[in-house]
């Protein structure tokens, strides 16, 4: 009786793996498509009009700041190295100025390249 009972929880926990097995198998397998399809999506995307489109969004950009910041920040090491930061009006540059522990700064007028010390 003991035996018999054994051997019909065995075939019933083969049959579950062999179903567990084959649902793995089938997931893998839509795994497998999915994954290849993005591949596919991917490799027909051509990023060259993308990434000209970018740079003319960066020279328009940078066309439009008129000042420029040139600075170092004074650290725990010593002086840092030179740093700049561009600014659309000389308030922002100002304020830039005043926030941080900044060491040499010079401002630079982009319109006229005037150039102003300030500290």
């Amino acid at each position: 009786m003991i035996t018999a009972i054994v051997q019909i929880m065995t075939s019933i926990s083969i049959i579950i793996l062999l179903v567990l097995i084959v649902f793995t198998n089938k997931r893998l397998n839509q795994l497998e498509a999915r994954i290849e399809s993005c591949i596919d999506l991917y490799n027909r995307v051509d990023l060259a009009p993308l990434r000209v489109k970018i740079h003319y969004l960066e020279v328009s950009i940078k066309a439009l700041y008129k000042y420029k910041v040139l600075f170092k920040r004074e650290g725990w090491f010593g002086i840092g190295k030179l740093e700049e930061k561009y600014f659309f009006t000389k308030k922002q540059a100002d304020e830039f100025i005043d926030s941080d522990d900044l060491k040499e700064v010079v401002i630079v007028r982009l319109d006229d390249n005037e150039t102003k010390i300030i500290k």
